[in-house]
């Protein structure tokens, strides 16, 4: 994810000639902290697929510390390879453009996956609309990329189990109508505490394609799997075309100060996946809107229109927003 600051006093003033490199930039400090939140994030996300991989295996827990480890490495590795080529796309689309952009700040969790993903700090105005496009859509393509041999990789490990109820894909359990009802009627809507990760629909479209289910079965998924599963989730998150998210940067590249209207319906339509189809919607857009916002700061060169190979990366970027689409981000059956 990439973020440009909001205008205040602080942020450091945009160099005078056009397209040159801030001062900053070449007298940049080593990124320690960069580095060490990195490296907690590594240990965060092993510990989170150690987790994941003993449940997986429904084996007995490896003998020490380092086995323990070392089985949370297949997830961890997916992850961070993931994650790591979505930061680098907007961190080195970013530097090609000159704009100052910061190291990523890799942001570690002891809960969960193990991280909240990542973000990077970019000063000063973007040059053009093709630049916005570049530095909004090399992450989550870049992303993509990896994340697609990755998914597909992790099906084919991944083995059928029998489910106690047919999974959701649209409308979920613990979407706030289904947890309204359940409070009311004192029935909750599940019945067997039956975990169900994120189901994007190119991991439905996967499943389909190379595996055979039946009713009453899904996929224990390989930890491969799922880190390839959240990767698309969390690009669906960066997709969504709101204020300063990734989204929203290819938004206002095409539609200008008219993007801002695009974002308002992005978080009324956030707020109907929150309503009907997963509540775990809820703190991405309250995390979006408190802090990503719905405007987006005006590009240097706001005249000049977007190119045409710039126009196909735009469409590519909504196809890719498309299959990564999550409706039920979280669910019990």
């Amino acid at each position: 994810m990439s973020e440009l600051p909001r205008p205040t006093a602080e942020v450091a003033p945009v160099s005078a000639e056009a397209g040159a490199p801030p001062a900053a930039a070449s007298r940049r400090r080593f990124p320690t902290l960069n580095l060490l939140l990195f490296l907690a994030t590594v240990g965060s996300t092993l510990v989170a697929g150690a987790n994941y991989a003993a449940g997986y295996a429904e084996a007995e827990e490896p003998a020490g510390w380092g086995q323990l480890l070392a089985s949370g490495v297949p997830f961890a590795a997916s992850l961070l390879g993931i994650l790591v080529a979505h930061e680098m796309g907007h961190f080195l689309t970013a530097r090609k453009h000159r704009v100052d952009a910061s190291w990523p700040y890799f942001i570690p969790v002891p809960i969960g996956i193990g991280t909240f993903g990542a973000v990077i700090r970019m000063r000063g105005r973007i040059p053009t609309r093709d630049a916005l496009v570049d530095i909004g859509a090399s992450g989550p393509l870049a992303g993509f990329v990896v994340a697609l041999p990755l998914l597909v990789w992790g099906v084919s490990l991944s083995r059928i189990v029998d489910v106690p109820a047919e999974p959701n894909l649209l409308f979920g359990n613990l979407s706030a109508y289904s947890l309204v009802k359940g409070w009311i009627s004192g029935v909750m809507p599940w019945a067997h505490d039956w975990p169900m990760e994120p189901q994007p629909l190119l991991y439905l479209l996967v499943k389909k394609a190379m595996v055979g289910l039946g009713p009453h079965q899904d996929l224990m998924i390989h930890p491969i799997a799922f880190a390839a599963v959240i990767g698309l989730f969390v690009t669906a998150l960066n997709l969504v075309p709101l204020g300063q998210l990734d989204g929203g940067h290819v938004a206002y590249a095409v539609l200008g100060r008219k993007a801002r209207a695009v974002g308002q319906l992005a978080s009324v339509f956030l707020l109907a996946l929150v309503v009907f189809s997963s509540a775990g919607w809820l703190l991405w857009l309250l995390l979006s809107r408190r802090f990503v916002g719905v405007g987006h700061p005006p590009v240097e060169q706001d005249h000049l229109p977007l190119s045409r190979g710039r126009k196909l990366v735009v469409a590519a970027t909504v196809v890719v927003f498309l299959l990564t689409l999550t409706p039920v981000s979280m669910d019990l059956l």
